[in-house]
């Protein structure tokens, strides 16, 4: 889909029955320039392209931009319901003398002047604001920006300055759909969804034949980082995990960041066969990779929301917190081994055993066999 977007110089067209604050838009209402926020993590870009989808049938001919964090600029550019895509270091802009002192200020003052020749009629915020020292970074950025309304979550109080609040709580993916219903956008799917082109096929392709995995080999992928540390299922049961499989017949694949590339290599040693892509694939090759593999053992993190919005069949030790905010949400089986309810100093893992996390795998593994897949490895 393209759409060229108006000169910043252009007149804007009023919005047709604009609501007043703090009221839900009407059917009527038109807008031709739409910036949405969604600057925190890879998980919660995923979560949010439902409100994307939403929002984009709702306005089919405007313009909109997405503000992201850097790390998932390529996933959002491939993205079919968003025209522009401009990013932020979120991570260097928690405090506020970061914010307004940093090295990032004339980044920042670079991207508010961009924004703000826009002229956008609506901006949209679909994250939590999670302190108040946010909301109120957020309501001077959207006031910097100049957007003629702003819709936002309620956030307990803490997503000050907006227009229009949710206060749509649950599954996050939930919450920011609550977000587009304000702007008069009601959900056509609850599923996340992520594009995967042609070229990030044959770039996996030639990554995994360069590790002698060929396209008839069935690839189960094991997943033991996290950007949270405290998320992470102990590495020595994802490698009986491994070894399950690998004796099942998978040929089993670790991927992780660049921080991860020692962890993925260990465990790969102790898997007869495996191969470790630790620090190897971009975003969009993960996809790729993701999108070809029979099956994703993985700690709650972005990967994780990747597969579901994939189809990819999911094995999840999750915890600490639980699933019920942040767990996978997809059309294929997601079985999320929950954490107990921890005493004493006992980690969330401990009754989360590897013969249970393996049996699952091993059963939803050979169920992904018997099924025939599209020649493109897609889903």
């Amino acid at each position: 889909m393209t759409v060229s977007p108006p000169g910043p110089g252009a007149r804007r067209r009023p919005i047709a029955g604009r609501s007043p604050a703090g009221r839900a838009a009407g059917e009527g209402e038109v807008a031709e320039r739409i910036l949405i926020l969604s600057a925190a993590g890879l998980g919660d870009f995923v979560l949010g392209t439902p409100a994307l989808r939403a929002i984009r049938q709702r306005f089919p001919g405007a313009c909109i931009w997405i503000l992201t964090i850097p790390e998932v600029k390529l996933l959002a550019e491939r993205c079919p319901y968003v025209n522009e895509v401009r990013t932020m270091n979120l991570r260097q802009s928690r405090s506020a003398v970061a914010w307004m002192l940093g090295p990032g200020r004339r980044e920042l003052t670079r991207l508010i002047r961009e924004l703000r020749g826009m002229r956008f009629d609506i901006a949209v915020n679909l994250y939590e604001v999670a302190t108040w020292a946010g909301g109120l970074r957020m309501a001077a950025f959207l006031r910097a920006v100049g957007s003629a309304r702003t819709v936002g979550r309620g956030s307990e109080g803490r997503g000050v300055g907006f227009d229009l609040t949710s206060m749509a709580e649950g599954h996050e993916t939930d919450a920011q759909l609550g977000v587009a219903r304000l702007i008069g956008a009601p959900p056509t799917s609850e599923y996340p969804e992520l594009w995967v082109r042609a070229e990030d096929r044959a770039v996996c392709h030639l990554l995994l034949l360069r590790h002698g995995i060929s396209a008839a080999d069935p690839v189960v992928c094991l997943h033991a980082g996290s950007a949270r540390p405290e998320a992470r299922w102990p590495a020595e049961r994802f490698a009986e995990v491994g070894r399950r499989l690998a004796e099942a017949g998978g040929r089993v694949v670790l991927f992780g960041a660049h921080g991860d590339r020692a962890l993925c290599a260990s465990i790969a040693n102790a898997i007869p066969g495996a191969i470790s892509l630790g620090g190897e694939t971009s975003l969009p090759v993960l996809a790729a990779l993701l999108q070809r593999s029979a099956l994703l053992v993985t700690n709650d993190s972005g990967p994780m929301h990747m597969a579901a919005a994939l189809g990819v069949p999911l094995v999840v030790p999750f915890g600490p917190e639980p699933p019920r905010r942040f767990g996978p949400r997809g059309r294929a089986t997601c079985l999320v081994f929950a954490a107990p309810g921890c005493r004493g100093e006992q980690p969330w893992w401990e009754g989360i055993s590897a013969d249970t996390v393996a049996e699952a795998a091993v059963r939803l593994f050979v169920e992904a066999l018997a099924r025939p897949r599209p020649p493109d490895g897609s889903s």
